[in-house]
Formats: structure tokens, C-alpha cells, sequence
């Protein structure tokens, strides 16, 4: 026997109103679902104060049934969605919040929209490879150096560039300061990227160490052959070069750059000088390598592509002509030498900068990011996510952000310094960095530090959507205009 319910207006005691069969109820349900699985979350709200309209008539109890429904449609989305974009992505986007630029757990820095451009083209279809297309390319980026007596070359890593110049150094012996026996970003000792032991020959025989490990003094580089590589390493020291710029007439100074102000100095009219945006300040290439050979300090430089320059992960080698087109023409630099779309994206990314274009190079338009405007975010932010329940304790401290992690470089910024209610500041860290995007974060004692020097404003929404554990497609770009948020569902 089907059974109908029957409902009593709450206005009118005792009054029945007309009964609504259950296959109705169910159908009415059925479809208010059916279209929160078509309709974008944002929708949810408008499509709610429809429903409201409709359920005017109906009594009280359908009302908060259907409301019923629709929280649970909705909640059911948001779970299948996270899922799905956690399980799809090929390449989990990230908001990088930990502080440093330079960060272990990612490659590279964000990449301007016309580099993107080109890496689209480039492999939209196969690259041209010929002589004239090569030398093209390799024209664009010689000039970058800002002088026609330097060129550079672009190697697939930093690992790479060094790789290169050890195997072309014709069985020349390289000496290096012992106090600058360092390890690269990728952990391989300085040494052996110059002088891979795997090659057959132990690095000891030929890369040999002078001085102290506690500095630099004017006797380390007496008594040195004249046929040998020279190396300096620049980790942020007062002062790298350790040999005489006098020993450059046959021997080969290399300096060794773990991070860079700029391949040239900065033309007046452009208005940007990296070095000095950073303290301690940033050495240029153009610092070591200007002059003539009696002033130079170097003959040949390696720097990171990546970092304040901009572009993609890499290693440029740049330097006087001559080394370096040598290098170029070796045999070993067919197998270490960056793709041709890692060399126009590059090329791009110097061009941009040495154009002082801060707008089109996402770097630049961090690094002039006032700190006025990351207090502002900051306190905005803060006032947003405070509000959430889950968050216990929110304040904002002014700490200083890093080039990287271990480096002494560091530029003025702002932080959020988080308390959970429930999770310890670790278990937070760990649950963002696996979110979809990925929000890398640090973590100082009990509280969660959420650093805004290195993210976009572009991203503040979705920073906070994520610290109050909202689904990213929640997330509302606080710099999109309201209007275009704003439609109805009349059609």
C-alpha cells in the first residue's frame, strides 16, 4: 500500500494542507541534485535562493529537506573534485609561501607569460635545428651579455656548465680555495662536477685545494702553475676571488656564481639593479668579467638560469668569446647543452630583464613588491582566515624572505604565523604541500609561517581558500572585477 505524507503548515494549527505524494518529494529532490552536478560551485548560492522561491508554498519540513540534499550534493562535489584534480594533474601547481625563492622542493621560479608563449610554440612543432636557426638563436643570446667580446651558453643545469668546462680543460690541473669547498644545490660536490670521478680518473689528482678553510689570504695563490684552471666560488662571501687578476694571462679564472645580480649593469633608464634589492647585496657577472685582461678578474663565469634572473632551470656559462665558443664546439657540450626551448626561454627572460620590463617578468614584479602592499595583503589575509574556525591563532610578523635556503641573501617582507585548533604546525605543513595547488609553507615551533614575498597576489585567494581547507575551486581572486561574479540564472 503506497503511503503519502501529508504536512501541516506551521502558520495555521490544525489547518492540512494539500498532500505531496513521495514520488514527487523524491523527484523534486532528484532533479535540485541533478543540477548541482551540472552547475560550477559558485553557482550553488544562486541556484539556493531560486530553490527558495520555489519552496515558498511547500511546507517547512520539504524546505529543510531539499536544503538537506543540496549541502549534501554539494559537500559530495567538493570531495570528487579534490580527489580529481589531486589524481589528474600531471604537474600539481604550487604557491611557493615557504620564503625562499629558491626552494629544494620545487624546480625553477614562475615563468612570464612569454616564455610560456614560446615553449608553447617551440613545441607546438619541432624546433628548427639547422645552422642558421641555431646561430640566430645564438645571436639573441650573445647579446644579452651587453658586450661583443662575451657570449654565453646555456647548459641544461649548473651540473652541466661545470661538467663542460672540466672536460674541455685539456688535462689542465684546477685549483679551487679550500674554504669554498662547497656542494651544489643538487648535493654534488664542487670538485667532482668539474672532475666526475666517474670518468676514471680520481678528482684528487686533478682539482686541488690551497689556503685555510677559515678565509682567504694574500699567499694563497703564490707558487701556482701558469697552465691551470683558477676557481672561485661566490656563496655570498665578502670578497670570492682568492687568486690575482695578474695570473689571467695564461691561466683560465673561472668564478663559480651560486646565485646573480644580473649579466650586465643596469642601463639608467631601466631602474633595476638586482644587487641591490638583496642583503648582503648580489654580484653581477659584469663585476668579474668587465675590463680588459688585466683588470677582469674572470675569463669565464657560471650562474643558475633560474633565481632572480628568471628564467627556467639551467646553467649559463658566460664569458670571453673565444673560451666559450671553444666550449661550444666540443664534443661533451652536444650531450650537456640546454634544449632549444630552454634556450629561447632563457633568451626571453634576459632580454625582458636587461629591458627593465618588471611587468612581464614575474621575478621583477615580486622583488618591486613594496612592503606597504605585503603589509596590506598580509593584514587582509589574516582578517580572512582568522574568521575560520579552524584557526586558533593568527598573527603577522615581518621577517625577512631569502634567495635561498641556506644563502645569506635576504629582501624585507611579510608573514602569516598560523595556530591550528586541532592539527600540530607539522601535520598542517605536510597536509598544504600535498593539496592541490601545493602550498609550500615553514614551520617555526608550534606555529605555521606563511611567507608573502614570493606569491603572486593573484594567488592570495587561493592561499586563503586553502588555509581554511576550502576546495580550490572555492577560491575567489580577490583582483577580479565583481562584475563579471555577477549573473543571474534567467534565462
Amino acid at each position: 500500500m503506497t503511503v503519502q505524507r501529508v504536512y501541516e503548515s506551521p502558520g495555521v494549527k490544525g489547518v492540512k494542507t494539500m498532500a505531496i505524494p513521495t514520488w514527487a518529494v523524491e523527484a523534486l529532490m532528484r532533479g535540485v541534485g541533478s543540477v548541482v552536478d551540472k552547475v560550477p560551485p559558485e553557482r550553488i548560492d544562486q541556484i539556493k535562493q531560486r530553490a527558495g522561491q520555489w519552496l515558498d508554498d511547500l511546507p517547512q519540513s520539504a524546505a529543510r529537506g531539499v536544503d538537506s540534499v543540496m549541502r549534501g550534493a554539494r559537500v559530495g562535489k567538493d570531495m570528487i573534485d579534490r580527489w580529481a584534480r589531486r589524481h589528474s594533474a600531471l604537474v600539481t601547481p604550487v604557491i611557493n609561501a615557504s620564503g625562499s625563492l629558491i626552494e629544494p622542493r620545487i624546480q625553477g621560479v614562475p615563468a612570464g607569460v612569454g616564455s610560456v608563449d614560446l615553449v608553447a610554440e617551440a613545441f607546438a612543432s619541432p624546433p628548427l635545428v639547422t645552422p642558421i636557426a641555431v646561430d640566430r638563436l645564438q645571436r639573441r643570446l650573445n647579446r644579452c651579455a651587453g658586450d661583443n667580446g662575451l657570449a654565453i651558453l646555456v647548459a641544461s643545469n649548473v651540473d652541466a656548465a661545470c661538467l663542460a668546462i672540466g672536460m674541455t680543460r685539456g688535462g689542465k690541473p684546477l685549483y679551487m680555495h679550500r674554504s669554498q669547498s662547497l656542494r651544489l644545490p643538487s648535493g654534488t660536490p664542487v670538485p667532482e662536477a668539474f672532475v666526475p670521478q666517474a670518468t676514471g680518473s680520481d678528482s684528487r689528482e686533478h682539482v686541488h685545494e690551497v689556503g685555510s678553510v677559515d678565509g682567504i689570504a694574500d699567499t694563497d695563490a703564490a707558487s701556482l702553475p701558469s697552465q691551470a684552471l683558477l676557481l672561485a666560488v661566490d656563496n655570498g662571501s665578502s670578497n670570492p676571488i682568492w687568486f690575482r687578476s695578474s695570473q689571467g694571462q695564461q691561466a683560465t679564472r673561472i668564478v663559480l656564481m651560486m646565485a646573480c645580480g644580473g649579466l650586465q649593469r643596469p642601463k639608467p633608464d631601466a631602474g633595476v639593479d638586482l644587487r641591490e634589492m638583496f642583503k648582503p647585496s648580489l654580484r653581477s657577472a659584469a663585476e668579474l668579467l668587465d675590463g680588459d685582461a688585466e683588470q677582469a678578474c674572470a675569463d669565464l663565469v657560471i650562474v643558475p638560469g633560474d633565481g632572480v634572473l628568471g628564467g627556467p632551470s639551467c646553467g649559463l656559462i658566460i664569458g670571453r668569446k673565444d673560451l666559450v665558443e671553444s666550449i661550444g664546439q666540443s664534443a661533451i657540450w652536444r650531450t650537456v647543452r640546454a634544449s632549444v626551448a630552454i634556450t629561447a626561454m632563457m633568451t626571453h627572460a634576459l632580454e625582458t630583464l636587461s629591458g627593465g620590463h618588471a611587468s612581464m617578468h614575474p621575478i621583477l614584479s615580486m622583488l618591486h613588491t613594496g612592503e606597504e602592499n605585503l603589509r596590506s595583503r598580509a593584514e587582509r589575509l589574516a582578517t580572512r582566515v582568522s574568521g575560520d574556525e579552524s584557526v586558533r591563532t593568527c598573527q603577522v610578523s615581518s621577517a625577512p624572505a631569502s634567495l635561498t635556503t641556506s644563502g645569506p641573501w635576504q629582501i624585507a617582507s611579510r608573514q602569516l604565523r598560523l595556530q591550528h585548533q586541532t592539527k600540530s604546525s607539522e601535520s598542517w605543513a605536510r597536509q598544504l604541500a600535498e593539496g592541490v595547488p601545493a602550498v609550500l609553507t615553514t614551520v617555526d615551533g608550534d606555529a605555521l609561517v606563511i611567507d608573502l614575498r614570493w606569491v603572486p597576489p593573484s594567488d592570495d585567494g587561493a592561499l586563503a581558500a586553502a588555509i581554511v581547507g576550502q576546495a580550490a575551486s572555492e577560491a575567489i581572486d580577490e583582483n577580479a572585477d565583481d562584475a563579471t561574479s555577477e549573473s543571474t540564472l534567467d534565462r
